[in-house]
């Protein structure tokens, strides 16, 4: 289902507003949302303003869809497009806290740095952010010793010519690796049976630097105690 939700602190002026639109797909279990951030382009005592679009957590891949505006009329205002601000939020359970997001961002300038990938001939500009999950034993009191996640993307952005902006399409997709890596390098051991936490080096309640030979300990995981992630059991 496209999700589209536009939100802010006052209505679109009876002149109208130019768009572009801005789309792409979505992993499962994942949810796009679009801060548009406008500022005033002619002499009114005017205030910037904030737009909201966003879509919906679904259990399978799913698309979605916004039309931003570029420009608008806000009373006696014009209000002009400055930048698109995004978050990419990712879940891996059903609690509230098993929710997580990484940034991105859309960037409007006069001139494009060099090197900046343009609208192809058919109005459209394509890119694929891409995002692996990292993972760390909770450093919340309340979930000691569990693993909890963190999202990392790359990619998730462009430099937009904002004379060029106007009813063009940009497609960002936004994928997720099958493979997972330690928030702390040197932290987790890979096995043949997958990741295991070190500890023994300063006692503590959370993973701690690999010692040699390594010494290993147990986490939780979905109410399960585990030894390996992130299958839990080897």
């Amino acid at each position: 289902m496209l999700g589209l939700l536009l939100s802010g602190c006052s209505t679109l002026g009876s002149v109208g507003a130019d768009t572009f639109t801005l789309q792409g797909e979505l992993p499962a279990d994942f949810a796009l949302e679009a801060q548009a951030h406008y500022g005033v382009a002619n002499g009114c005592n005017g205030r910037a303003r904030t737009r909201s679009f966003e879509s919906d957590f679904e259990d399978s891949p799913h698309a979605y869809r916004f039309r931003i505006p570029v420009n608008y009329r806000d009373g006696l205002c014009e209000m002009r497009l400055a930048r698109v601000g995004l978050f990419i939020n990712g879940r891996y359970g059903d609690k509230d806290w098993q929710r997580t997001y990484d940034n991105g961002g859309l960037e409007l300038v006069d001139a494009l740095p060099e090197g900046a990938p343009r609208f192809d001939g058919n109005g459209r500009l394509s890119k694929t952010a891409e995002c692996i999950w990292l993972f760390q034993l909770s450093k919340a009191y309340s979930r000691k010793g569990e693993v909890s996640r963190l999202l990392s993307c790359n990619g998730a952005g462009a430099h937009l010519a904002i004379s060029e902006l106007i009813n063009k399409t940009v497609e960002l997709d936004i994928s997720i690796s099958t493979a997972y890596k330690p928030y702390l390098r040197g932290y987790w051991l890979k096995t043949q049976h997958g990741w295991k936490p070190c500890t023994g080096r300063w006692g503590t309640d959370y993973e701690e630097h690999c010692t040699e030979p390594p010494q290993f300990r147990t986490f939780k995981m979905n109410g399960r105690v585990c030894s390996v992630f992130p299958n839990c059991t080897e």
